[in-house]
């Protein structure tokens, strides 16, 4: 949904602004004056919300090859850059600057150069009216059209921007309870099958390298592509992830729109995501979250133009009340997601997240979700972290019952530690003990 577009227009600058935000947004307007020559400048914020926006700007050089360009413009107050990627941008006060990276620094006539960042703002959130690029100035005075009123956004979801799932999902034979299967004998293969053999997530979470995980996204969707069934993604490199608990870390603020950018552009197919457990629920819990609204936002984007289907995790019936849940999802906003994620590595039964799924729907224009129930088939007994006597849930499916609900996914990766408590080794790690412990306890 882009509610407007607001252009300046400059012989020498051409500044494009297009709004698409949760909130009111502002007016179209074109406009034409004098400057200098040197450059020109597409800018445009691709997201605005309550505080925060996101803008992609491209630099075009009009005058002799630049060796290490500079451009430089002045913020309105009350905007601040927070994060920028495919470029070093500083601030002081109202002025800030943004340099060429290694791969882009040299700008030959004629060539371009493009970075983007995420700010916020408080007031207002006008378009710059003055850049200058390595100390050459392209000004002009503003002189058009008064603004165009454009229509209110509204929280429903838009048409869905990836396929409604269908089909098989992908059983991915190298993970951790797949190599467990492969070395048992007797009874303790048998149950390991029940895990091993089970379409399950991958979990994308290596912010020490993105091009590295890039690769393991494109390796894991490229083979659940060949193999004609729908891949399942876990995105979980939130800054100020899980507040510093058993699974904390995450990328650094100033990385995290990098990092999704290598994410998305290593997707296959249209895989099934889950954006970022916890990270809607924790929201305002911790320090170090950033702009979460804002990162949540962008990677949304980002995953769904890459082909994904995403569904933002919004914790679990235990956490947090449906109307809390929904008002958190709808600053989100779904003109990229198509919904949202319930019980993500949690024990709550299917019946009990189903309902409260569906009361969230309802508070946010229908919105589809989905479940995880690797580990929900004997219910809660209250503890989050590596509980006993559990059991494995019901086995992935895609729903079509005429409901909200998309599929009964599982998420989390049974047998793999939740962390180092009650007994476990640490996050992530894989223990056999109460894997096959969740197996044998399973209904089926």
């Amino acid at each position: 949904m882009i509610p407007g577009r607001r252009r300046t227009r400059l012989p020498a600058l051409t500044v494009t602004l297009a709004l698409v935000g949760a909130g009111s947004i502002g007016a179209v307007a074109a406009t034409s004056a004098t400057a200098a020559q040197g450059c020109t400048v597409d800018y445009q914020v691709a997201n605005e919300w309550s505080g925060g926006f996101q803008a992609d700007v491209t630099v075009t050089n009009l005058g002799d090859p630049v060796p290490s360009w500079q451009l430089a413009w002045t913020a309105a107050p009350g905007q601040s850059v927070t994060q920028a990627w495919n470029a070093e941008v500083t601030q002081s006060g109202t002025s800030v600057a943004a340099s060429g990276v290694a791969w882009n620094a040299d700008l030959a006539t004629d060539a371009t150069a493009s970075f983007g960042f995420i700010g916020t703002w408080s007031g207002s959130n006008p378009v710059p009216s003055t850049f200058t690029l390595d100390g050459v100035p392209c000004t002009g005075d503003v002189d058009g059209p008064g603004p165009t009123p454009t229509p209110d956004p509204t929280d429903e979801p838009t048409d869905e921007p990836t396929p409604p799932p269908s089909g098989d999902l992908y059983v991915d034979p190298t993970t951790q309870a797949y190599d467990a299967w492969e070395a048992a004998t007797g009874t303790e293969r048998d149950l390991l099958a029940k895990i091993a053999h089970t379409p399950q997530a991958y979990w994308v979470g290596n912010w020490n390298d993105a091009t590295t995980e890039r690769e393991a996204v494109a390796d894991y969707t490229g083979r659940a592509a060949a193999d004609g069934t729908t891949a399942m993604l876990a995105v979980y490199a939130i800054p100020g992830r899980d507040c510093g608990s058993h699974s904390g870390g995450g990328v650094e603020q100033s990385e995290y729109a990098r990092w999704i950018d290598e994410v998305a552009a290593g997707i296959q197919g249209n895989p099934l995501i889950v954006l970022e457990p916890d990270a809607l629920a924790q929201l305002g819990d911790c320090d170090g979250q950033g702009d979460r609204v804002g990162f949540l936002q962008y990677a949304a984007e980002q995953l769904t133009a890459a082909g994904g289907r995403v569904y933002i995790d919004a914790g679990h019936s235990g956490w947090l009340s449906p109307s809390v849940a929904a008002g958190r999802l709808n600053q989100i906003g779904f003109e990229h997601a198509v919904g949202f994620a319930l019980n993500t590595s949690n024990y709550n039964p299917t019946a009990t997240e189903r309902a409260y799924g569906e009361q969230i729907s309802a508070l946010t224009g229908g919105a589809r979700f989905v479940i995880d129930t690797s580990r929900n088939g004997n219910g809660s007994n209250g503890e989050w972290c590596n509980p006993r006597d559990r059991a494995l849930g019901e086995r992935p499916s895609i729903v079509d019952d005429g409901t909200a609900l998309d599929a009964l996914l599982w998420v989390k990766l049974p047998g793999e530690s939740d962390g180092t408590c009650n007994g476990g080794p640490s996050a992530g790690a894989w223990w056999q003990e109460i894997a096959l412990e969740m197996a044998a306890n399973a209904a089926w």
